[in-house]
């Protein structure tokens, strides 16, 4: 079976700051505190979307049509707006637009507004405040006449500062491919995900201004470049191209847009360019749309984000000239190149060449002969009427490999006449987990499977093919760094290659044991738990890394932290499909970690006592530990937290499987000893006020009602059972989903006689209890897991999320 390959680098690429800006020395003051009367002639800028962002297009004809002119004060308080028609707008070229503006006294901040209507909606809130920010627009973007914005301080305006960069709602993609891929003929992409739409302005262009959208299914592929608004949800959105390989049908590939070559997925912003260039394949993709959308993007699949030609991030001045350089970069550990841009107006004899380059650091190397090796944009003429044009260069420095597991930065000075600037370069820390000659490999995972890659331990975990491992999925808490051994029952064990010049390891020898061995003729450290079987919680990142190999010859120390605070558990034949039910399923390896959490239980005797359970921070089949509320804005997006919704049996109450007895469910849900929480502990928690109903608030200022339980552990003081609602139905295409709003749990724990049925009821066996909340109500209540009535199955189930315990 062949593995198919298909290697992308995606360029992301931002608007440029070029220079242009207008005088208002000239202009006379007038009647309001602010501004002139007469107004100010401010310089509109409309930043480039292609590659050289600062080159004039000849097959993009964007253009401004109308504007809107929104004054607030120094509170954000909405003061009025007036529109100017695209006869008063004085198209400069080059996407450079002249407009006088006028603001009411009492501004502190214009924003701009182009190609949209604006309504007082639109402009202030319910409490006269700016609104911008929320108001949203939707439909397909218009590359050809974008909504644009922007925003300047009026204190600005008066020193001098007269230009004003817009910048576009929305950003778009494109596909290439490497021209040596004559087998590979792309016909069409499609983007899947993003959102229907965008808010007019945004306080923070990188990143997200709405966290909860609807999301597009689109229905054409097509070529060129595509408009899409930007997206929350990091790694929601994808792409798949449609391509013949070797002359062969239309396959399909799924593309996902992650960072720098890693697995961290990429947040969409408004105002970029995705570029992503097919260099590399190897097969053909999948053989319909469909296949491709319900796999994950493939294990040959590599994705790097280059900015080859970084933003002019800073400018500054003299009288006769300007400077601009790019903002700092960021480069992984293993790269030896790093590209930096920079723009000057001064001439020299009709030249541009009157700059030097110069590097304070020995890991980075500026060529010798930078001057012509350099690339460059000649810039089109500024709007200032006694500036001179200017130059965009583009000069690639060599790194020298970074191999330590720490980042460092370096600093390059760009200087032009008088003015000089630094432009930072940060190269990150090795990841010796993908050193290729220490490979680490994974033993004994239970439930092994064909997509499980026990021979590449980190590359399976970075894949996405174990779910929920990722710290955005942990609340920002590292856990895919080094690794793990399970509570509870472990089984584990790992290979570390021993290589040439190797010095003993070392390591804590009360936690973990590591001893020599050859396995297929290789040697390896082999890692093995050295407590036994426990439900103890620890982290080597408390105290000290637990194994450390150094090697004499390289003088290079890697280091591996240890975890015993969690599991690998894989959802698999019926628990992944036959027991749940909805629009998708929870299957594929998760990771869960454990928390103590303390119930107050009734003996039988009557008296309470204090009981600890081992509870998953999680629900079944959820990929991260976080809360979802779809009341609210920040959290709507986050119903990867919901888990599974499972059924908790199946019995049709025959001599087989009677309902009284018949646990099959149950017990296909549980991992090892962590089974379905029963009423006992749930019921515990809530006595022990550690299950408990708060009132808290998003960072958006949202209120909303959180269902937490309290932990006993330090790090990790409170986990969460987010609302769910539930499924029911006779199968999936029947299912309807009811109660968004309510948090819900099964438990494994049938109506009792006492609570309502005699033990030789036919009933008896199809109630089961479960948690309800909903708003500030919490309950234990009771329902029939399937249709029907007198001990009858009438096969319509009801389907909830579960959490799972031990004792």
């Amino acid at each position: 079976m062949y593995i198919k390959k298909l290697t992308i680098w995606l360029f992301m690429l931002l608007a440029m700051v070029s220079t242009a800006c207008s005088d208002i020395r000239d202009i006379v003051g007038g009647g309001t505190q602010d501004l002139p009367s007469d107004g100010v002639v401010l310089t509109l800028k409309l930043p480039n979307f292609t590659k050289n962002t600062v080159a004039t297009r000849a097959n993009e004809q964007q253009q401004i049509n109308s504007l809107c002119v929104l004054c607030y004060d120094a509170g954000d308080n909405y003061l009025g707006m007036s529109t100017i028609s695209s006869a008063n707008i004085k198209d400069k070229g080059d996407d450079t637009y002249d407009v006088k503006v006028k603001a009411v006294p009492g501004t502190a901040t214009l924003h701009i507004v182009a190609n949209t209507t604006i309504t007082e909606s639109d402009a202030k809130d319910a409490d006269g405040k700016n609104n911008l920010y929320n108001a949203t627009r939707d439909g397909n973007p218009n590359l050809d006449a974008p909504v644009c914005w922007g925003s300047v301080k009026v204190e600005d305006l008066l020193s001098g500062s007269t230009k004003l960069w817009l910048f576009r709602q929305f950003a778009k993609a494109s596909v290439t491919k490497d021209s040596k891929l004559t087998n590979f003929e792309i016909t069409g992409f499609k983007l899947f995900n993003t959102a229907t739409k965008g808010t007019i302005a945004t306080k923070f262009l990188d990143k997200v201004a709405l966290s909860s959208v609807d999301y597009t299914h689109e229905e054409a592929y097509s070529m060129g470049e595509h408009p899409f608004y930007e997206t929350p949800v990091a790694g929601k959105a994808y792409m798949i191209i449609k391509a013949k390989y070797n002359g062969g049908p239309d396959t399909f590939y799924k593309v996902a847009f992650l960072n720098n070559g890693t697995s961290t997925p990429m947040d969409l912003l408004r105002n970029r360019h995705y570029q992503v260039k097919v260099t590399a394949v190897n097969h053909a993709g999948y053989s319909s749309e469909k296949e491709a959308k319900d796999n994950l993007p493939e294990n040959g699949l590599s994705v790097e984000v280059v900015d080859d030609n970084p933003p002019i991030m800073k400018m500054i001045a003299c009288k006769d000239y300007e400077l601009g350089v790019c903002g700092k970069q960021t480069v992984l550990g293993n790269a030896e190149e790093a590209t930096i841009t920079f723009v000057t107006t001064k001439p020299e004899d009709s030249k541009y060449n009157d700059f030097s380059v110069v590097s304070h650091d020995p890991w980075i190397t500026v060529p010798t002969d930078y001057k012509s090796e350099a690339s460059y944009i000649n810039l089109p003429t500024t709007a200032r009427p006694n500036s001179s044009t200017g130059r965009l260069y583009t000069i690639k420095l060599t790194l020298s490999k970074n191999c330590e597991s720490d980042a460092h930065t370096g600093i390059v000075t760009i200087t032009s006449g008088d003015l000089s600037l630094d432009v930072l370069i940060t190269q990150k820390g090795y990841d010796f987990r993908t050193d290729k000659n220490r490979i680490v490999r994974i033993r004994d995972l239970e439930n092994k499977s064909s997509d499980l890659n026990q021979d590449d331990y980190f590359s399976w975990m970075d894949s996405k093919q174990l779910q929920g491992i990722m710290p955005e999925e942990n609340q920002g808490r590292v856990r895919n760094d080094g690794l793990h051994f399970f509570v509870g029952k472990n089984q584990v064990y790992y290979l570390i290659p021993k290589l040439q010049g190797d010095l003993p390891p070392t390591y804590n020898h009360s936690l973990v044991n590591v001893e020599e061995i050859t396995d297929g003729g290789n040697n390896f450290y082999k890692v093995t738990l050295a407590t036994g079987d426990n439900y103890e919680r620890w982290l080597s990142s408390e105290a000290v890394t637990i194994i450390s190999i150094t090697n004499a010859r390289t003088k290079i120390t890697v280091s591996y932290p240890v975890y015993h605070v969690g599991l690998f558990a894989q959802l698999t034949g019926k628990a992944a499909t036959d027991y749940q039910l909805g629009e998708s399923k929870a299957s594929g390896w998760y990771y869960y970690e454990m928390v103590d959490v303390e119930a107050k239980v009734t003996k039988k005797d009557g008296t309470t006592e204090n009981k600890i359970y081992h509870m998953l921070d999680r629900n079944l089949g959820a990929t991260n530990n976080g809360y979802y509320s779809p009341s609210t804005t920040a959290l709507a997006g986050n119903e990867g937290a919901i888990g599974g919704y499972f059924k908790i049996s199946e019995s049709d109450n025959s001599d087989q499987y009677p309902a009284k007895t018949d646990d099959r469910v149950v017990e296909a849900l549980a991992i090892g000893d962590f089974k379905v929480c029963d009423n006992k502990c749930l019921q515990g928690l809530i006595d022990n006020n550690n299950l408990e109903i708060v009132e808290e608030k998003t960072h958006y200022g949202e209120k909303y009602n959180c269902l937490r339980i309290n932990t006993d552990e330090r790090d990790i003081p409170q986990i969460f059972i987010p609302m769910s609602g539930y499924y029911e139905g006779k199968n999936d295409e029947d299912a309807v989903y009811k109660d968004s709003y309510h948090a819900n749990l099964w438990t494994s724990s049938r109506l009792s006689d006492y609570q309502g049925f005699s033990s030789t009821s036919p009933e008896y066996g199809f109630w089961y209890l479960y948690l309800d909340a909903f708003g500030k109500s919490l309950n234990l209540s009771n329902y029939r897991f399937v249709s029907g009535s007198s001990g009858k199955n009438k096969g319509r189930y009801r389907a909830m999320p579960v959490r799972l315990v031990a004792e």
